[in-house]
């Protein structure tokens, strides 16, 4: 097996596996208070946690998708599922992947609605009909533009979070006391079941492009490497919004968008280019969710693709027209679920893999005796 691996690769599929993940949830903080800072001081070792599997899951999935040539959504389900199982799984899958859709729709209205005071609908069509002119594009293209906007963001994020942190009058000390007293939004179950079912149901968003990126790598060290990176730079990303956030718990707790408040309290220059990064944010989600859906109904280049991603943008638009933080309490955690499922299949498909792999090794001196 080869081991060629380049660095400009392994940073490009690192930065395109933070992009699919990072979506209006991360980018807006609103996912972090919930799965994170809302559950206290503990939340910090959650972030600990939730790297240390969201590393391996990127890993797992580039990895497979290159030893595999897992490129179409049904051979990557079918891989970890099986043929008759798989088949059922696929359109789960796809059921929760459409309804991530619907809420990077939802908060790109949110976050335009509460910084510029615009029409949330116009935010929601406006992301609705980028997204549907990059999914277009095809898979390729899709690689180069995420690669390059989820470092970008990452950076932002990291940034923000710690200023935050940093400039904050009362700290962590204020926000333990603060915190439980708050009604905030938030996962049920603790802090150390939040930081499984955050990487849980991240996997159900990223599977599908990690496996297609996979694919495309030199050698299955630098896929492995690439989805590596990519999970110990977001998983930075989680703990500097974590910090941030709980900083300033009391000012924040109540808004859609708490990262926007942050920037824009650094200085309103800076709060108009976050609202930007945030929107890029949105953008690296919607459109590898929206490719998923629209790949397992049709062939990229084809009429029907074309036509197929046109109905499920609009249908996806008009089931945006809700309410953004009750979208991402309601559909995260269901997804989170299924995740939890997958890794079970996922950690038995490495195993078999292993083992087929040690039984190749003992059988070969064998075969050079004969």
């Amino acid at each position: 097996m080869k081991d060629n691996v380049s660095i400009g690769n392994v940073i490009k599929f690192a930065g395109a596996y933070i992009a699919c993940a990072i979506g209006s949830g991360f980018a807006t903080g609103q996912e972090v208070m919930q799965f994170f800072s809302g559950q206290g001081i503990w939340s910090i070792a959650g972030t600990v946690v939730t790297t240390i599997i969201f590393s391996w899951v990127g890993a797992m999935f580039m990895k497979h998708g290159y030893e595999h040539q897992l490129g179409d959504p049904g051979k990557i389900i079918s891989f970890y599922f099986g043929d008759r199982l798989g088949k059922a799984c696929e359109i789960i899958f796809q059921i929760f992947i459409f309804g991530i859709y619907v809420i990077m729709i939802a908060g790109a209205g949110a976050t335009l609605a509460q910084y510029f005071g615009l029409d949330p609908a116009i935010g929601r069509i406006a992301m609705a009909a980028v997204a549907f002119f990059t999914v277009i594009l095809g898979i390729t293209k899709l690689t180069d533009i995420l690669g390059s906007l989820g470092n970008v963001i990452i950076i932002f994020s990291v940034g923000i979070g710690i200023y935050s942190f940093l400039s904050s009058t009362t700290g962590l000390a204020a926000a333990a006391d603060i915190i439980p007293a708050l009604d905030i939004t938030k996962t049920q179950g603790g802090w150390l079941w939040s930081s499984i079912l955050y990487p849980a149901y991240n996997a159900i968003i990223v599977i599908m492009l990690s496996c297609s990126i996979g694919k495309s790598a030199n050698s299955a060290k630098e896929a492995a490497l690439g989805g590596t990176l990519g999970g110990i730079l977001f998983g930075a990303g989680v703990l500097a919004l974590d910090l941030g956030l709980m900083a300033n718990i009391h000012d924040i707790y109540s808004a859609e968008v708490p990262t926007l408040v942050l920037a824009d309290r650094l200085s309103p220059i800076f709060g108009v280019i976050f609202s930007i990064i945030i929107c890029c944010g949105i953008y690296t989600t919607t459109v590898p969710m929206l490719w998923s859906v629209v790949r397992t109904f049709a062939e990229e280049g084809t009429k029907k693709f074309v036509l197929i991603a046109l109905v499920v943008s609009a249908v996806g638009l008009f089931l945006g027209m809700t309410n953004f933080k009750t979208l991402v309490n309601i559909i995260y955690p269901l997804s989170g679920y299924m995740g939890l499922i997958l890794f079970g299949f996922m950690a038995w498909r490495e195993y078999q893999g292993h083992r087929r792999k040690a039984m190749v090794q003992v059988e070969m001196p064998f075969a050079e005796i004969k």
